[in-house]
């Protein structure tokens, strides 16, 4: 019972359901009137539509929103259910005598969600290991290394406390993984019926399928509202938990930035300060001045070629050469920061010499293969752009004598313009948001302080850290260094989503001016 009532069996047993309802479906129509098709108030493959959809959405929906759902229910009883009096949770005398109320608070908060961060890794390793490992034991460091050895993986030491509250998430997760099955098979075989009782010659099926398709686009367009939601929430919480421990005043206008591994409410510099210094203001700086300089490379080659591809080529050579520019734009951006790494940044330094660029990471190297990412990007947004001025404009001044030259620069671009600028600012928030070129091509410097000015010299940016310091910089998530990422990732947003607005903005006064 437990392997049918897994997700993957009971999704192929529900679209198998909805296959064999299509088909009897649409006999039950035909036959409902004798074959005499007029008769029917709608088509019979709207009754097997029907069928389909109260069979199949519902009970998708079901597994589509528990899958998420029991992650949820799981961590909020395990994390009623952790004692506070188990050993594991608590402070040495030693210790607390020296803190305050208000350090014992958070360090208490802090150690309830690291051991319930090993309880869930130790549950999904006895999950994993299956029933070959043997829990009756008390030797706790061998059947640590028993799951190692079984390829899971165990985070900490196991105590007891943490195997019997493992155990009993296991339980909870195993009867949770099959509530959300079971319900949507019950769902599916009660939608089945009650579509396939509904067919006759006056059900209009047609309707009922269009409400059907017009609830999936209220469905998609409410989910991509949620998931813009959800994303803010995701880096809201840990950012506001990082403010009221470091000072948003501290973070944004600070000038340093290193890591020191401090965990929450634990100060360990002078005075009662943080020893990490986690200023936000050189990894702003290196961010926008490599977007800067992406910008400088992109934005007039992006923009040459669209106005050249778009008013001046052959019909034969833009339809070779569009396609083939447009694929830079395929391009992983992995790959981008290979060519930088290994291409671009030598020759630059074989150029100015090692004196002036002594590492072949740069902001110029960074900034200058970025650019190249974004040429696709500014020369086709561009490219429509210039080609929706109306033809009339383009007629009515070599009409008057100018020139295609006079007739581009002071009639078709100045009337493109605001197309232009929204292309371009889209452009530099998608420059803001890189990663995988700045991580190979702009350095990997740990700590900086101040503003480094020389394009020759390597920076930090803001994705830079965020993937330094999730990748193992860190003690932890419960380290005030963990949490300063999540305040990196909630300043960023704001950034990008200013520009994406700014840019809408523009594109839709565009839009109102020339549609």
């Amino acid at each position: 019972m437990n392997t049918f009532l897994s997700l993957p069996n009971v999704l192929l047993a529900v679209i198998v359901l909805a296959i064999i309802g299509f088909v009897l479906g649409r006999g039950r129509a035909r036959a409902s009137v004798m074959g005499d098709l007029p008769k029917l108030h709608s088509r019979p493959i709207h009754h097997g539509w029907h069928v389909v959809l109260a069979t199949a959405v519902p009970a998708i929906l079901v597994l589509f929103f528990w899958s998420f759902l029991q992650g949820l229910v799981s961590n909020s009883i395990l994390n009623a259910n952790i004692d506070p009096s188990l050993p594991d949770l608590q402070i040495p005398e030693a210790q607390r005598a020296l803190l305050s109320e208000e350090t014992i608070v958070v360090r208490e908060a802090a150690q309830r969600g690291l051991f319930a961060e090993n309880v869930k890794t130790l549950a999904a390793a006895l999950t994993g290991a299956g029933p070959s490992i043997d829990i009756a034991t008390s030797d706790y460091e061998a059947l640590a290394n028993n799951l190692r050895d079984a390829g899971q993986v165990v985070s900490a030491d196991i105590t007891p406390g943490m195997l019997d509250a493992a155990l009993d998430l296991q339980a909870l997760q195993t009867r949770l993984s099959m509530i959300g099955p079971a319900i949507a098979m019950v769902l599916a075989v009660g939608g089945f019926f009650w579509a396939f009782g509904r067919i006759g010659a006056e059900f209009r099926a047609r309707n009922v399928v269009e409400r059907w398709i017009m609830g999936f686009l209220i469905f998609a367009s409410t989910m991509a509202i949620l998931t813009t939601v959800a994303i803010l929430a995701a880096v809201t919480v840990p950012s506001l938990t990082f403010f009221s421990e470091y000072g948003f005043l501290n973070f944004l206008f600070g000038f340093d930035w290193s890591i020191a591994g401090d965990v929450v409410g634990q100060p360990e510099g002078e005075n009662g300060e943080y020893a990490s210094q986690l200023g936000f203001m050189p990894l702003l700086w290196g961010t926008l001045y490599i977007s800067f300089v992406a910008l400088i490379v992109a934005v007039p080659l992006g923009l040459m070629a669209a106005i050249y591809l778009s008013e001046f080529a052959t019909a034969r050579f833009r339809a070779w050469v569009k396609p083939a520019l447009e694929i830079l734009a395929g391009v992983p951006t992995i790959v981008y920061g290979l060519f930088a790494l290994v291409t671009v940044g030598p020759f630059l330094q074989a150029v100015v010499g090692t004196t002036i660029m002594p590492n072949t990471v740069s902001v110029i190297t960074a900034g200058t293969v970025m650019g190249m990412m974004l040429v696709p990007f500014v020369s086709s947004l561009s490219d429509d752009v210039i080609n929706s001025v109306p033809q009339a404009m383009r007629d009515g001044s070599l009409g008057l004598g100018a020139t295609k030259s006079e007739t581009v620069t002071k009639v078709i671009l100045p009337a493109a313009l605001p197309g232009i600028v929204g292309a371009i600012v889209l452009a530099a928030s998608r420059a803001i948001g890189e990663t995988m070129i700045v991580v190979l091509a702009a350095g990997a410097l740990s700590s900086v302080s101040g503003l480094e000015a020389n394009p020759f010299g390597a920076v930090v940016t803001v994705t830079t850290r965020i993937v330094a310091v999730l990748q193992g910089e860190s003690s932890g998530f419960d380290s005030i260094d963990t949490l300063a990422v999540f305040a990196l990732a909630f300043t960023l947003f704001f950034i990008t989503l200013g520009l994406n607005l700014l840019a809408q903005r523009i594109v839709a006064k565009y839009r109102e001016q020339y549609d």
